[in-house]
C-alpha cells in the first residue's frame, strides 16, 4: 500500500498507476494519505495543484523540491522557503503542499520541523474564524486561518489522518480538540513517516498513530495500552 483515500471512490492504493489516477482527480488527491515517495508523479501533482490553488505557490514549491532533490538545499532551507510562501496559501494550497512534499522527498513539513494548523471552520464564531493563532507560530496565511507551527516533542505520534494539516481549535476546550492538537499540547511531535506501534484512542503512547477507523482496521492497528 502506497496511499489511502478515505472516500467512497478511494480506498487502498497499491501501485503507482493507481496513485497516478488519484492525483488526476483533485477531490481525491487533496484527501489522500500518501505514504511513499514517488517523484515521477510530482509534476502531475503540481499541475493539479496549480489548477485548483495558487499557481505561484505551486510552481515555487516545485522548484524548491527539485533543488533539494539535487542537493542544492537542505530540509531546513526548504522549510524556510515554505514559510516565506505561507502568507499566500489558502486551504487548498496547504493540502496540496503536503502531498507534493511527500511525493517529491518522502516527507511533509511535520518531518521538516513544522506542522500546519488550520482553524476548524465548524468551530468558528458566527461563521467567522476566530483568527486566534496557536503557540509557536512560524508563519501565518493572509488568506485563511492557517498557521505554520513549530513541531517539537519528546515523543512521536504518527499522523495517518490529516497529512500534517491539523484541525485547530482556538478555544482549547478539550471536547473541541482534534487528537493531534491535543497530543501536540502534551509534548508529542507529529510525524508522517514511520511505522506506528499502536492506535491512539483513550491511551497515548510514543510511536502510536492517529488514523481513521477504516485505515486502522486495514493496518490491523491495536489500541495503545
Amino acid at each position: 500500500m502506497i496511499a489511502y483515500v478515505d472516500h467512497p471512490d478511494g480506498g487502498l492504493v497499491l501501485d503507482l498507476e493507481g496513485l497516478s489516477k488519484i492525483i488526476r482527480e483533485p477531490r481525491l488527491f487533496l484527501s489522500s494519505l500518501i505514504f511513499s515517495e514517488a517523484p515521477e508523479l510530482l509534476e502531475s501533482a503540481v499541475d493539479v495543484w496549480a489548477r485548483v490553488g495558487s499557481r505561484e505557490v505551486a510552481e515555487a514549491t516545485y522548484a524548491y523540491i527539485l533543488q533539494l532533490r539535487r542537493g542544492l538545499m537542505e530540509g531546513r532551507d526548504l522549510l524556510l522557503r515554505i514559510a516565506e510562501l505561507f502568507t499566500d496559501m489558502d486551504y487548498v494550497d496547504a493540502l496540496a503542499l503536503q502531498r507534493a512534499l511527500m511525493l517529491g522527498i518522502g516527507r511533509t513539513t511535520c518531518d521538516l520541523g513544522a506542522a500546519i494548523f488550520v482553524e476548524n471552520p465548524r468551530l468558528s464564531l458566527y461563521g467567522r474564524p476566530y483568527r486566534a493563532p496557536p503557540n509557536g507560530v512560524v508563519a501565518s496565511s493572509a488568506r485563511a486561518p492557517l498557521y505554520l507551527v513549530l513541531n517539537r516533542g519528546t515523543k512521536k505520534v504518527v499522523d495517518l489522518d490529516t497529512m500534517c494539516v491539523v484541525p485547530y481549535s482556538p478555544s482549547g476546550r478539550p471536547e473541541e480538540l482534534h487528537p493531534l492538537q491535543r497530543l501536540s499540547r502534551e509534548g508529542f511531535a507529529v510525524a508522517t513517516r514511520g511505522s506506528p506501534t499502536c492506535l491512539i484512542e483513550d491511551v497515548a503512547a510514543d510511536g502510536g498513530a492517529v488514523a481513521p477507523r477504516g485505515l486502522a482496521k486495514l493496518l490491523a492497528l491495536k489500541p495503545c495500552s
